[in-house]
């Protein structure tokens, strides 16, 4: 029922989630409001520095770049950009070396790394050295650094103070006490309680027995089979 998404945006709101929605709505604006200042802030310093494309996509293809010298593209339909690339070393990647299929036009290949990451592979690098061809033109326009300087280049305005807010007409709404998180002692449990957290069940008291004959109505140090004994 969950992604690995919502549990990474579980654990950064795991401090802010128990508390009323004022302060939630707060926390997360200005926390956007920092990480896209500081995101655009690094974007624009690699677009003046010359780099055409993001530092994701340049980690990402570093190793596919030296593998690629190893391939030998065997056969290619250059009408259709179908190649055909056969490795000769293994670099252990948890597939077997083999022959794979490479179609620049679609991004595709067997290996699946192409499709994957929308990123040219060791194979895909290797049929555009085979030819002559620039393998940065294959790749998306979303991965430079002027397009990441375009997303996170959005300004978030400053709150003014409460004292020049509109006068709101409406229902008060107020936390729960029980729900907030404790600054000493044991923590409170972090799961969010529902309609069935709240029922309470009413169990009747077991009564208790004797640690030796197991009868009730007395105990281990008065037990009458002691004296039998």
């Amino acid at each position: 029922m969950t992604s690995n998404i919502v549990e990474s945006w579980n654990s950064v709101f795991k401090g802010t989630r128990n508390l009323p929605v004022t302060p939630i709505v707060q926390s997360t604006y200005y926390r956007l409001a920092c990480l896209f200042a500081d995101r655009a802030q690094k974007a624009f310093a690699r677009v003046g520095s010359g780099d055409l494309f993001s530092e994701y996509c340049q980690n990402a293809i570093k190793d596919d770049i030296a593998k690629s010298n190893t391939h030998h593209v065997e056969q290619f339909d250059r009408e259709k950009y179908t190649f055909s690339v056969r490795e000769t070393v293994n670099y252990r990647e948890g597939r077997p070396m083999g022959t794979f299929k490479v179609d620049l036009r679609a991004g595709w290949c067997d290996c699946g790394k192409f499709q994957a990451l929308h990123l040219p592979c060791s194979h895909g690098i290797a049929t555009c050295s085979s030819f002559r061809h620039d393998y940065t033109t294959i790749i998306p326009a979303v991965l430079k650094n002027e397009s990441v300087y375009s997303i996170y280049n959005t300004t978030f305005k400053v709150v003014q103070d409460k004292s020049y807010w509109l006068p709101y007409d409406g229902p008060v709404l107020c936390h729960n006490p029980n729900m907030r998180t404790l600054k000493k002692g044991r923590p409170n449990s972090t799961c969010i309680r529902t309609e069935m957290d709240e029922e309470v069940v009413e169990r009747t008291p077991t009564p208790r027995q004797c640690g030796l004959c197991r009868h009730i109505g007395h105990i281990r140090r008065n037990c009458p089979s002691i004296n039998n004994r």
